[in-house]
């Protein structure tokens, strides 16, 4: 997240905007080889919305920071995970 922030400030003078994307459990070929069956579903079930993300979430996200929309966010470090709260 620091890097992030330090990126963004040394390249925002040369209109390039960097931001990080912080996912929480997303549904993908990583959690279906490396994560067991049991993990998964009592993390899913932990989030406020009950459910993994999906990958085409995340990629809405990169889509949209990447857009005009989004000109004006830089050094943002974003959560992608169903509302977790991480303490």
């Amino acid at each position: 997240m620091t890097f992030t922030r330090a990126l963004a400030k040394e390249m925002g003078p040369r209109k390039i905007r960097v931001n990080g994307i912080c996912p929480g459990t997303i549904n993908a070929d990583f959690h279906n080889i490396f994560t067991n069956a049991e993990v998964r579903a009592k993390v899913a079930h932990s989030t406020p919305l009950g459910r993994e993300g999906e990958a085409k979430e995340v990629a809405d996200l990169v889509v949209f920071l990447a857009s005009s929309h989004a000109s004006f966010i830089n050094g943002a470090n974003i959560d992608i995970n169903g509302g977790t709260v991480f303490y």
